[in-house]
């Protein structure tokens, strides 16, 4: 009992949706975002690979990695809040993220077009999905470090989709930033091996420390719509909880009990989801209509007149070669 307490008081703590004021070190002013009227972007392309995803750990890194996408002077990244409260609670967004770009299994190709990289107007960022990188990026099943794609002189195919149009914006004293737009990333929260495609509306983006060859820091956050929360995040979700309740609970044919160690994240997570009927399993529909997640999954910024789910994260890119 004491155990699921904790977890669930864990999980109204991400909930509280304790948004704090934009700092100037973590979000550009609002009058340096970038007005639809801008016009499109010219100069030369800067390609890159995004080469690390940052995925809050914590609030303050929620927070760090969000960007205020309704203009309203706040932070805007409470699915991030919800990623940390799961980190928290053992699950291995992070370790998911990292080993899913370093394998190949996730490969984003950043495009940057500016006629300087330190003060220009009229410059424009978007994201390809990658293929077939040259070289690959392990050299076998024996290597558990690979990356070998990311080194700065890797080659990369772009999938046919998806081709978001530049979000538009201006450097400034060398940082870049850019939205509102749609812009279509991955992320492997739960499992390294499967990551999911978020279309992100009212996406912004801003990035620091650019170089023709690297980005030092950055940030790409935007709002996920129900319809990608319902069939790609909470599926997603859902997955992950499949080999932990496994691993924990060793009679899944004898409920209500299940034989789950006292205390263990399987207990937990069943005792909190496994209620209807009580079966030994978690479904998506069991989350979907669990009072608590539908709180912490709820909408809290509004877009283009759509209510949607604010997400952002941390990047750091590195140069590639690849024609869009």
């Amino acid at each position: 009992m004491r155990s699921h307490t904790v977890l669930i008081s864990l999980l109204i703590a991400c909930g509280s949706n304790d948004k704090a004021p934009i700092d100037a070190a973590s979000d550009a002013p609002p009058d340096a975002l970038v007005d639809a009227d801008l016009g499109m972007p010219t100069g030369t392309h800067h390609h890159y690979v995004i080469d690390r995803q940052n995925v809050p750990a914590n609030n303050t890194q929620a927070r760090m990695y969000g960007l205020d996408l309704n203009g309203d002077q706040t932070v805007d990244n409470q699915l991030g809040m919800v990623l940390a409260t799961f980190s928290g609670m053992g699950f291995n967004t992070q370790t998911s993220a990292t080993t899913s770009v370093d394998t190949g299994r996730t490969i984003l190709l950043a495009d940057l077009q500016a006629t300087d990289l330190t003060t220009a107007t009229h410059a424009g960022f978007t994201i390809y999905f990658g293929q077939n990188p040259q070289p690959a990026p392990c050299t076998g099943p024996s290597d558990t470090v690979c990356r070998h794609h990311l080194t700065g002189t890797g080659t990369f195919d772009v999938a046919a989709s998806p081709h978001d149009a530049a979000l538009r914006g201006d450097l400034v004293n060398g940082t870049f930033t850019a939205g509102p737009g749609h812009l279509s990333i991955q992320l492997a929260m739960f499992a390294a091996s499967s990551p999911v495609r978020i279309d992100l509306i009212g996406a912004r983006v801003r990035l620091t420390n650019i170089t023709g060859t690297s980005i030092g820091t950055g940030v790409l956050a935007g709002a996920v719509t129900q319809s990608d929360l319902n069939t790609k995040i909470i599926p997603a979700l859902q997955q992950s909880m499949v080999p932990v309740i496994a691993r924990d609970c060793t009679m899944l044919a004898s409920p209500p009990a299940c034989g789950c160690a006292n205390g263990s994240q399987g207990e937990n997570l069943l005792g909190l989801l496994d209620t209807s009927p009580k079966d030994c399993a978690v479904t998506v529909s069991e989350i979907q209509n669990n009072a608590l997640f539908q709180s912490l999954l709820a909408p809290d910024v509004t877009i283009d007149g759509q209510m949607a789910l604010s997400l952002g994260i941390g990047i750091t890119a590195t140069g590639a070669t690849f024609t869009p």
